[in-house]
């Protein structure tokens, strides 16, 4: 899937990360499960490739004095806020990492939901379960050229 194509998507959430309401991630599923298995797929491989790149120590490493550390979940749901919050939100954190210290808090917590946006689709549009594993491991310290 174009990148283009990702981020309008994504788009259909609203950008706001903090938001703890499930409507826009129930568009979103019933959007992608309108469309071939093909690009439900390509979703879901984007998403992960781009929570990836978002894998790395120093993002890890960079929460505000008075939060607690983050847990690999904890780091993991942080990473889904920025994709939530846009293409903008993605390369400003990867162009400095100080800028992700305002996706730790626990309201973002809830951009977690973008993870089942994929399988939620797919077993909508094909009553089948998903089985499919993207190419790039998004779990937390998976990047290891930048742990």
């Amino acid at each position: 899937m174009a990148d283009e194509e990702f981020w309008r998507l994504v788009a259909v959430l609203g950008g706001r990360p903090e938001v703890q309401d499930d409507g826009p991630y129930e568009r979103l599923t019933a959007m992608l499960a309108e469309e071939p298995e093909e690009r439900i797929i390509g979703f879901a491989e984007t998403l992960a490739f781009t929570l990836y790149r978002l894998d790395r120590r120093v993002l890890a490493q960079t929460v505000p004095p008075d939060a607690p550390e983050l847990s690999d979940d904890g780091f993991l749901y942080a990473r889904c806020a920025v994709v939530v919050a846009g293409p903008t939100a993605v390369e400003a954190v990867l162009a400095d990492p100080a800028a992700f210290a305002r996706f730790t808090s626990v309201d973002a917590a809830h951009a977690e939901t973008i993870l089942d946006v994929p399988s939620n689709a797919y077993q909508a549009a094909t009553g089948k379960e998903w089985e499919h594993v993207e190419e790039y491991d998004y779990e937390t310290g998976s990047n290891e050229q930048w742990w």
